[in-house]
């Protein structure tokens, strides 16, 4: 089984997390794609662990193209990779999953992935996704935002997409889609998700969502031991667990859990931007029982330094 990472050095951490996440559930050997602008910052991190099962290769990628909707965003670049690196990989390969950074792994995922993978190659279909709305389903905002975008069928999360290689390269896809990126002139919400799915327009192969389980971080009420008995967790929201805010809710504790069993270290923050993290910093000030902390003065010490580098 073959996957695919893109990503820049803001997620780093995260990336090592699914990356361990995945070794530690798996019972065979899979090849890993990191697709990355400074090759050398993830390559010195993920050296540190033993990832045995993963035999790890580095694609160096970068862009000269302007991205859509990238101004005033705390976005980067990176959100697009996944439409350029696959170019990059190696023409013997059949297939690929492409897995967002933020995704950790509970379970052995290889047996559904291998599964899927039979089912997409005797399809019409060049990839498989997690559909997470459809049109015309009594959602009046959504069915808003279809038209705009003109999709008349169902939108997929882009967290974990299968391509079957033979079809994209067969099909040309490669070219297409980046003559699609070049020519999208509209406001992409959701920047290269809301162009895949234009693109697509419903034309692909239902994923199970266990394998792109997406977890609302300002959900009080989930139950994660549920959560757990799914394949994947993928963080979702506008808060993420990693943000301040984020340690108030139950997905941020168990995020944080996971963090501490793999690194050295008892917090892990990334901030939204400064303003935000300034917000929510004073928010913790305020009602600091609230949050999944013990060592408040430690927390509060780390994200005030956060401050003045941002």
């Amino acid at each position: 089984m073959n996957f695919l990472y893109c990503l820049d050095e803001n997620y780093n951490t995260q990336a090592i997390m699914s990356l361990y996440t995945l070794n530690n559930v798996i019972d065979g050997t899979v090849n890993i794609f990191i697709a990355h602008n400074n090759i050398a910052s993830i390559k010195k991190q993920i050296s540190q662990f033993n990832l045995d099962k993963l035999n790890i290769n580095y694609l160096n990628i970068s862009n000269d193209i302007e991205l859509p909707n990238l101004k005033n965003e705390h976005v980067t670049e990176a959100t697009y990779y996944r439409i350029f690196a696959l170019s990059k990989l190696n023409e013997s390969l059949d297939h690929i999953v492409y897995i967002d950074s933020d995704i950790i792994f509970n379970k052995n995922p290889l047996h559904s992935f291998n599964s899927l993978k039979n089912k997409l190659f005797s399809s019409e279909f060049e990839i498989s996704a997690n559909t997470i709305g459809k049109y015309q389903s009594g959602n009046k905002e959504l069915d808003k935002y279809f038209d705009y975008l003109e999709i008349n069928d169902k939108y997929f999360n882009a967290g974990v997409i299968m391509y079957d290689l033979s079809k994209y390269r067969k099909n040309k896809l490669d070219q297409k889609l980046k003559s699609h990126l070049l020519n999208f002139n509209k406001e992409a919400k959701y920047w290269d998700q809301d162009i895949l799915n234009v693109y697509f327009n419903g034309q692909y192969l239902e994923l199970p969502e266990t394998l792109n389980n997406n977890v609302v971080t300002e959900n009080e009420n989930i139950n994660i031991e549920e959560e757990l008995e799914k394949i994947t967790m993928h963080f979702a929201g506008r808060t993420k667990p990693w943000h301040v805010e984020g340690l108030k809710y139950p997905v941020g504790c168990y995020f944080q859990k996971i963090y501490r069993s793999i690194f050295d270290d008892e917090y892990f923050i990334s901030p939204y931007n400064k303003r935000r993290h300034f917000r929510e910093i004073k928010n913790f000030l305020r009602d600091r029982k609230s949050y999944c902390i013990n060592n408040q003065m430690t927390f509060l010490i780390k994200s005030t330094f956060l401050l003045f580098k941002l």
